[in-house]
C-alpha cells in the first residue's frame, strides 16, 4: 500500500506544481504588461509540453520504473516552479511554463507504478482511485 499512497501523493504534488501559475496569471499579466494572446500562448506551451512528456515517459517507465522517474520529474519540475518569481517578460514566461509542463506528464508514472503494484483484478480500481486522488 506504500506504493499506492506514494503514487497518488506524487501525482498530487505534480498537479499542484503544474497548476501553480494559473491563479497568478491575472497578476502576472498586469505586472509584466502582457496581452491576452501572450497568456494564452503560455497556456498552450504548458499543455504541449505535458503531451510531449506523456509520450516520452511511457518508454522511460519501462526502462527506469515509475518510482525513480516520478522522483526525477518532481525534482526537475520544482526548479522552474521556484524560478517563476524571476520572470520579467513573455519569453521567460513561455520557457517557465514549458518546463513546468513536464509535471503534467507524471500521470503516466502514477498509472504505471500503480498497475505494477496490483493484480489485474484490482488494477483498474487502484488506477482510478490514484488518478482521482492525484487530481484533487
Amino acid at each position: 500500500m506504500r506504493a499506492f499512497h506514494c503514487s497518488w501523493l506524487g501525482f498530487f504534488i505534480a498537479f499542484f506544481i503544474w497548476f501553480s501559475i494559473a491563479p497568478l496569471l491575472p497578476e502576472i499579466k498586469k505586472s509584466l504588461q502582457l496581452e491576452k494572446q501572450q497568456i494564452w500562448t503560455s497556456n498552450i506551451l504548458a499543455v504541449t509540453a505535458t503531451i510531449f512528456c506523456r509520450f516520452l515517459f511511457g518508454p522511460l517507465c519501462d526502462k527506469l520504473g515509475g518510482r525513480l522517474l516520478m522522483g526525477i520529474v518532481l525534482m526537475a519540475a520544482s526548479i522552474p516552479t521556484a524560478l517563476t518569481g524571476v520572470v520579467r517578460n513573455a519569453g521567460e514566461l513561455y520557457a517557465i511554463r514549458s518546463f513546468i509542463g513536464i509535471a503534467g506528464g507524471t500521470f503516466v508514472m502514477c498509472q504505471y507504478w500503480t498497475s505494477r503494484m496490483f493484480t489485474k483484478e484490482v488494477a483498474g480500481t487502484a488506477n482510478s482511485i490514484v488518478g482521482g486522488w492525484g487530481n484533487l
